[in-house]
């Protein structure tokens, strides 16, 4: 059901409301909105190719997504190259120019969010750079009211910069929700007081960690202190 799990609805801090009100809502893009491991890591692979090496498989990319290009590059090259990275970064910016969404495709709940959002306050912060965030979201025809990107700032994720900075004049600030996939994004929502939510097929588990298994579904959580 189109609802919070069990474990995010036996939680103390959320409450159901309806979608048209509840705390402003922050999302990361890769790996939380928009499944785009087969785009990146064809990329990395092409990245590979300029330097006369084989490609390399999804499974390889997956656990280096959300940390940036440098730290991406830096684990899918192997050790020993002589300063291979500017030649990689290049050839990687030019393949995932032209194959922003060949493989990418938006994960359950998705549509349903932007369809449903009504005028909750909804901000994207990514570590993506937004030479390739622009024409993702005008493909997509989704629509935030912020978008904080990996260069729209001189500090990324984990720091908790650019979350302060997607909600800097937003009513209800103290209350908003990051929703993301990584440790990346729970430690910049933790740094910067937020609640975080993580989204079911992401890579982070355990009890202490709420957990959404559609995105749509976060419309209905709405922070709630006990008394």
């Amino acid at each position: 059901m189109d609802v919070l799990d069990q474990r995010l609805q036996s939680r103390p801090c959320f409450r159901h409301a309806s979608a048209m009100v509840g705390p402003p809502l922050l999302f990361d893009l890769d790996g939380t909105l928009l499944d785009t491991l087969g785009d990146l890591a064809d990329a990395a692979s092409a990245a590979r190719a300029a330097l006369g090496l084989p490609p390399v498989t999804d499974a390889a990319v997956a656990p280096h997504i959300g940390w940036g290009l440098g730290h991406l590059l830096s684990h899918v090259l192997p050790e020993g190259l002589e300063d291979p990275l500017p030649t990689a970064r290049a050839a990687f910016m030019a393949y995932y120019a032209d194959h922003l969404l060949v493989r990418s495709t938006p994960y359950p709940g998705a549509e349903e969010l932007m369809r449903r959002r009504g005028e909750r306050f909804l901000g994207l912060v990514t570590n993506k750079p937004s030479r390739f965030v622009k024409p993702i979201l005008a493909r997509l025809g989704w629509r935030f009211d912020v978008v904080v990107a990996g260069d729209t700032l001189p500090q990324r994720k984990p720091d908790p910069g650019p979350l302060r900075h997607a909600l800097e004049g937003v009513d209800g600030r103290d209350r908003a929700i990051f929703v993301g996939d990584s440790e990346v994004d729970r430690a910049a929502a933790e740094a910067a007081g937020l609640r975080f939510v993580a989204v079911a097929w992401g890579r982070i588990v355990g009890p202490d960690v709420s957990v959404i298994h559609r995105l749509d579904a976060v419309l209905t959580a709405q922070e709630h202190r006990p008394c």
